[in-house]
């Protein structure tokens, strides 16, 4: 049995979940690069662990879940048409 055989609930919070999960760890990682990079161009590396995670949570929700909504809509709205 497949669980994600037509587009549902089910596969609308998989798509909310992967795709905040996925931002938040790019946005955390992209912030660290820079602060590395800062690191070698000043000598002072300007990172704090609380403020980075916080912001790429907070922002990668946002992000993810207006595209796994999103994605998830265009799966629903394909569905139908094809039907």
């Amino acid at each position: 049995m497949n669980l994600f055989s037509k587009v549902g609930i089910l596969w609308l919070l998989f798509l909310v979940v992967y795709c905040t999960a996925l931002i938040s760890v790019v946005l955390f990682i992209c912030q660290l690069g820079v602060s590395t990079v800062f690191y070698f161009n000043d000598g002072v590396f300007l990172f704090v662990w609380e403020d980075a995670l916080y912001i790429a949570l907070k922002k990668g929700s946002i992000a993810g879940v207006v595209l796994g909504a999103g994605i998830w809509l265009k799966n629903k709205l394909h569905e139908r048409r094809g039907e």
